[in-house]
């Protein structure tokens, strides 16, 4: 488990620091995020990398820590596409579809012969705006369903840096 949360957050962190703007190819973006997802009802952190491999069409790994609640603690990792439609100079929208990875991890004591974590894969669809404040930085707003056995809505605000 150790390994493939390093590999996640090396996948995020090493998209350069290369300053770029618009939505072209090779533009890179991080995205720290903030929200909640809807079972079992847990607040979120976490960060987003983005790097468009194709003019409007970018790839969007992220990691998400969710606070325990009835002494779960839960790690999301996702890989999302998306398709960026610019609205206007400050507006984009893009909807998204992509790959989770869902840990959940039971804090509490537990009898002999039951196991203290679960790790289940689910498939992402949903969508999220951009505001653009600047040419380097913009504020987030991304909903999205994960279907998997342990089906559940997000909904997460961020603010991103372009590099």
């Amino acid at each position: 488990m150790k390994k493939v949360i390093l590999a996640v957050l090396l996948a995020v962190f090493s998209l350069g620091l290369h300053a770029q703007s618009g939505l072209g190819k090779g533009e890179k973006a991080a995205v720290f995020q903030a929200g909640y997802q809807s079972d079992p009802g847990r607040f979120m952190i976490g960060v987003e990398g983005r790097y468009n491999i194709a003019n409007n069409f970018r790839l969007a790994p992220d990691v998400m820590l969710m606070f325990p609640k009835n002494k779960v603690l839960g790690f999301d990792a996702n890989v999302n596409f998306h398709y960026v439609f610019p609205l206007e100079s400050q507006l984009n929208i893009y909807p998204l579809a992509g790959l989770s990875m869902l840990n959940n991890r039971y804090t509490g004591d537990l009898p002999d012969g039951v196991g203290k974590g679960a790790t289940d894969w689910g498939f992402n669809l949903g969508g999220g705006f951009e505001y653009n404040l600047s040419s380097s930085s913009f504020l987030n707003l991304e909903m999205k369903y994960t279907f998997s056995d342990l089906d559940h809505f997000t909904v997460g605000f961020g603010y991103g840096i372009r590099f």
